[in-house]
């Protein structure tokens, strides 16, 4: 076999990026000679694909059943105006879990897709939209617009929480936050008469969005991933804006609210400690690396996790759990996950002949990383 190289100059440096994050700090430092104790590299953001190890849900509906419920109801309500009644009820039967997470999948990858390219209007949209369906889902099968109404809650309560962030040479003495709530429809500032500042608000209103998103989406796979893409998008835009506040406390928003939706969203722990850890609370960024790692044991989330430690100055444990990250790191380069993701792969030397003769692709510039210090601290990257 002939090993093709898409991206040949960046191959080591994507195997040794792509396996960092955290980790469980049972592991001990004595399972493997360590030998030294300071931990070299950054909190990263996950990079695997658009899924995560959660139990679907099983459901006792069968399609064939629900075909079979249709016409005996379409033939009852053709008899009485209850079995009319009964008929339109049975057509809003949704998918079960299973199904409706295969059909909103594609569409959360697409989401994933856009946002990686920059084109973050089109991806909010796609993500909106699986949301959408997923409380639509839910709805039918409740007989109520509750999950849709709590869906509609959440966003505009971010939305208005953006009321309380001063513009331009504002100050947030000059805000006068009664005033700026009286014109919400968002109720956390209603009956609560004790005084608010605007920052103060503007938590209350991102807990109230958290709270609803996430019962918007309970249980659901597919609307978990999509909260946790729009987490992403956040953070995407929060480094464009340097570092924005109010763009940082987005994306933590949606990563916790993915979480409560489906506590098994390893994806959404490991950005969230990221953010956490980024934002100076290592110690509570530890629990949620440790979460992650408890649900998929990764080496993106070992290094995040020793990571982590090393701020508080765990030395050891923070040695023995990067060991372990490089340790899983390896594994996925000898499987060839690493070069996989970096677009290398074996191809035939038939193949390869074919591909010699055609005409040599156009060459592009290739991202050069950005340097690290060479004292201090590590420094949290994307």
């Amino acid at each position: 076999m002939t090993f093709r190289r898409d991206a040949r100059n960046n191959l080591l440096k994507v195997c040794l990026a792509a396996g960092i994050s955290s980790g469980s700090a049972s592991f001990a430092a004595a399972q493997s000679p360590v030998k030294s104790n300071v931990v070299a590299g950054v909190v990263v953001e996950s990079t695997g694909p658009a899924t995560y190890r959660l139990p679907r849900v099983e459901s006792d509906k069968r399609v064939d059943g629900i075909r079979v419920d249709l016409r005996g109801v379409a033939a009852a309500g053709a008899d009485s105006a209850r079995g009319t009644s009964a008929t339109v009820a049975s057509l809003a039967i949704p998918p079960t879990s299973n199904e409706l997470t295969a059909q909103l999948l594609p569409a959360v990858q697409r989401g994933h897709n856009l946002a990686q390219r920059g084109a973050f209007f089109a991806a909010r949209t796609e993500f909106i939209q699986v949301l959408r369906r997923v409380a639509q889902a839910k709805d039918a099968m409740a007989g109520n617009e509750e999950h849709s109404r709590q869906l509609a809650a959440g966003l505009r309560a971010l939305d208005e929480a953006d009321d309380f962030v001063p513009r331009g040479a504002q100050l947030e003495a000059e805000l006068n936050v009664r005033g700026v709530a009286s014109s919400h429809r968002t109720p956390v500032l209603k009956d609560y008469y004790q005084e608010v500042m605007p920052h103060e608000a503007v938590a209350m209103y991102h807990s109230y969005a958290q709270l609803q998103l996430s019962q918007a989406a309970l249980d659901e796979q597919a609307g978990s991933m999509a909260l946790y893409g729009l987490g992403k998008i956040y953070g995407r835009q929060a480094e464009r804006s340097d570092d924005d506040v109010q763009l940082i406390r987005g994306a933590m928003t949606m990563y916790a609210a993915a979480l409560d939706s489906c506590p098994n969203n390893n994806l959404a722990a490991n950005e969230l400690g990221v953010l956490l850890c980024r934002t100076g609370h290592p110690a509570e960024a530890i629990k949620h690396f440790t979460r992650a790692i408890d649900i998929a044991p990764t080496a993106t989330a070992y290094h995040n996790l020793a990571v982590a430690q090393q701020k508080l100055g765990l030395g050891a444990q923070s040695a023995a759990n990067e060991f372990e990250s490089q340790r899983l790191a390896s594994i996925d380069r000898a499987s060839g996950t690493m070069s996989r993701q970096a677009g290398i792969q074996w191809v035939s030397p038939a193949e390869m002949a074919n591909f010699s003769q055609a005409a040599p692709p156009t060459p592009t510039a290739q991202p050069v990383a950005a340097a690290q210090p060479a004292n201090g601290p590590p420094q949290p990257r994307r």
